[in-house]
C-alpha cells in the first residue's frame, strides 16, 4: 500500500519573501512615527520655552509704578504707566539668547470711552520662532492693564 501524502517541512521561498515584505512595511511605519514624535516633542518644548518668555514679559509689564500701594521694590525698578509703550521695556535679549523673537505692543484701549482709554492699556506679547522644518510658530498673550491698582 502506497500513500501519496506530501510532508512539508519548513517554509517556502515565497512565504519568506512575503513575511519580510510585511515586516519591513511595519518597521518603516515605526521609524516614520518615531521621527514624527520627535518633531512634536521638540515643538512642545519650544512652545513651553516661548510661553515662559511671554509670561516673564507680561509679569515685567505688571511691575509698574503708578500709585501702587503695595510695591516692595524701589520706584526706579518699576515701570511708570505712561512709559509702558516704550520699546526699552521689551526684554528682547532674553528671547534672542534662546533663539526666539519677542514682539511687544502696548496701546491704549480704543473705542468711544476717552476717559477709559487714558487709564487702560492693552498689552500684546508675541514670541515666535521657526521649527526645524522652517515653519513659523508663535505663542501670544494679550491682556489689559489699568493704571490704577486694586489696592488703591
Amino acid at each position: 500500500m502506497t500513500f501519496n501524502i506530501k510532508t512539508t517541512k519548513g517554509f517556502g521561498l515565497l512565504e519568506v519573501v512575503i513575511a519580510l515584505g510585511v515586516l519591513s512595511v511595519g518597521v518603516l511605519g515605526l521609524v516614520k512615527m518615531q521621527a514624527y514624535m520627535e518633531v512634536k516633542a521638540e515643538n512642545a518644548l519650544k512652545t513651553l520655552d516661548a510661553l515662559h518668555i511671554a509670561e516673564a514679559q507680561m509679569e515685567y509689564y505688571q511691575t509698574r509704578a503708578s500709585h501702587v500701594s503695595g510695591a516692595v521694590s524701589t520706584a526706579s525698578n518699576l515701570i511708570p504707566f505712561s512709559d509702558l509703550n516704550n520699546d526699552d521695556y521689551c526684554l528682547t535679549t532674553n528671547a534672542v539668547d534662546k533663539g526666539f523673537v519677542l514682539y511687544c505692543n502696548v496701546s491704549p484701549v480704543s473705542g468711544g470711552l476717552t476717559a477709559l482709554s487714558k487709564a487702560l492699556n492693552t498689552i500684546d506679547i508675541k514670541v515666535s520662532w521657526a521649527d526645524r522644518r522652517g515653519v513659523p510658530q508663535a505663542v501670544s498673550l494679550k491682556t489689559a492693564i489699568s493704571k490704577y491698582s486694586e489696592f488703591d
